[in-house]
């Protein structure tokens, strides 16, 4: 690891993505074809120019690794600012949905987001399919291997990814004492964080 050393490595969630707000009280059919507009979409106009302000402040980075997803792919060419950019599905958010079939009281209401994404956070910690816990951890250590793989040919590394995963990531990256800098990255839209190398 002493070839990283001194290397710089920025994290970053994608970009707002161009989405209309949801409705303030939605069914679980409803609150899914939310999270899937939510995948299809890119940046808007608007935020697009807001990063590219943003990102103007930044050294720009010799490589970007970022998800498939269109607002990852959209936020990573912003940053990267003509510097390679490797799309890699392994660095999806999450995924997500809430189960069509389940019939309880409480699934069958309609109700605000946020108890949605109450439920989907308690089915993550319990494993409940379509990847729970276990198997985010698993994929991001595959990540942190892909991480210092393209860090030990990069000076500065940037990887725009989605605020679910990254924090499983910095995490597991943490936890092997690999980076120096905040425990937890900062989930605002697109918005760096900034980590050396132990």
């Amino acid at each position: 690891m002493d070839n990283l050393r001194g290397k710089t490595l920025w994290v970053m969630r994608h970009g707002r993505p161009d989405v209309p707000p949801n409705p303030l009280l939605m069914t679980k059919t409803e609150f899914n074809q939310y999270l899937h507009r939510y995948d299809r979409a890119g940046l808007s106009d608007d935020e697009s120019k807001r990063l590219v302000h943003l990102y103007q402040h930044y050294p720009v980075p010799d490589l970007v690794i970022c998800s498939d997803l269109p607002r990852a792919r959209a936020t990573a060419e912003l940053f990267g600012r003509g510097a390679e950019v490797i799309v890699d599905p392994l660095f999806r958010e999450i995924p997500v949905r809430v189960p069509e079939k389940a019939s309880t009281w409480f699934l069958n209401r309609r109700w605000p987001g946020e108890f949605w994404w109450s439920y989907l956070r308690s089915a993550w910690f319990f494993n409940i399919p379509p990847e729970g816990h276990r198997q985010s951890t698993q994929r991001s250590l595959k990540a942190v291997e892909e991480i210092v793989r393209h860090q030990g040919s990069a000076q500065g590394l940037a990887v725009v990814s989605h605020s679910g995963f990254l924090l499983v990531t910095i995490d597991q990256m943490m936890r092997q004492g690999l980076i120096a800098g905040r425990r937890l990255p900062h989930i605002g839209f697109g918005e760096p964080t900034t980590y050396r190398w132990r």
